[in-house]
């Protein structure tokens, strides 16, 4: 009896539906990219990967959205199964030496399959040598109203830091609400974010007014399905320079 159990209860996972995050899409989000002055005479640089794993090639459309400034629009074509590389891009491709923003990746009919999208932000000049982080495109249909990042720490040294970014034609009103690893509530603001923006949120703990500590867990949520957002944190050393990037996730599918 109890191997009929097994055998099926083992017929139930195996039929069971699998979950994975897909990245690629017809609209790619990178939340942002850019290029500015670091400290010490150093610079801070994007270098864009652009993937196709489908066949035939695809054309894309690449829109930054420039903080401050205009939108500008590029386009090129990515082959069967090849990957476009684009070396500072804020510079070399959008002709910018001081820029930051919002990147979409758009492929165009007929050959929509869509593309994987991938940033590196990094810091270059430094006496001590490069460091950054890799930022991954997610595609618009997979983000959702609300961004949830957890066991994030301003201890030991590393500085929190949070974005997020608005692919909606409309300004969505985030809220970013701070709890600790009991779901506690630490603190709350709301942030408006415009069109096809992204708005940062430096040194979080500072900013909000709240004593430093580990494993917090930020939301960031517009309240409407219908207005996805691009919510992340970056986790920096202020020793080393050191960073890594989260990127919210929603248990709403």
């Amino acid at each position: 009896m109890r191997r009929y159990i097994f055998f099926a209860l083992l017929i139930v996972v195996l039929a069971a539906p699998a979950f994975a995050l897909r990245t690629n899409g017809s609209t790619v989000v990178v939340p942002v990219i850019g290029r500015f002055p670091g400290g010490f005479g150093s610079q801070w640089r994007t270098d864009l990967f652009i993937h196709n794993p489908y066949e035939p090639g695809q054309d894309v459309t690449l829109n930054f959205y420039v903080t401050g400034g205009s939108l500008i629009t590029r386009t090129a074509t990515v082959g069967k199964y090849s990957t476009l590389a684009y070396r500072d891009v804020v510079l070399n491709l959008f002709g910018l030496s001081n820029a930051a923003g919002m990147l979409e990746v758009v492929t165009l009919p007929p050959e929509n399959s869509g593309v994987e999208v991938r940033a590196r932000i990094f810091n270059a000049g430094s006496a001590v040598g490069e460091f950054g982080q890799s930022v991954p495109g997610i595609a618009k249909e997979w983000l959702r109203s609300q961004a949830q990042i957890s066991g994030l720490s301003g201890l030991n040294n590393n500085r929190l830091n949070v974005g997020v970014a608005n692919p909606n034609d409309v300004t969505v009103n985030v809220t970013m609400y701070v709890a600790d690893k009991d779901n506690n509530g630490l603190a709350s603001r709301s942030i408006p974010v415009p069109p096809h923006q992204y708005v940062p949120v430096n040194d979080v703990f500072t900013s909000l007014g709240i004593a430093p500590r580990e494993d917090v867990t930020i939301e960031l949520s517009t309240g409407d399905p219908a207005k996805p957002i691009y919510g992340y944190a970056s986790e920096v050393r202020n020793d080393s320079g050191d960073a890594i990037f989260v990127f919210g996730t929603s248990p709403n599918q």
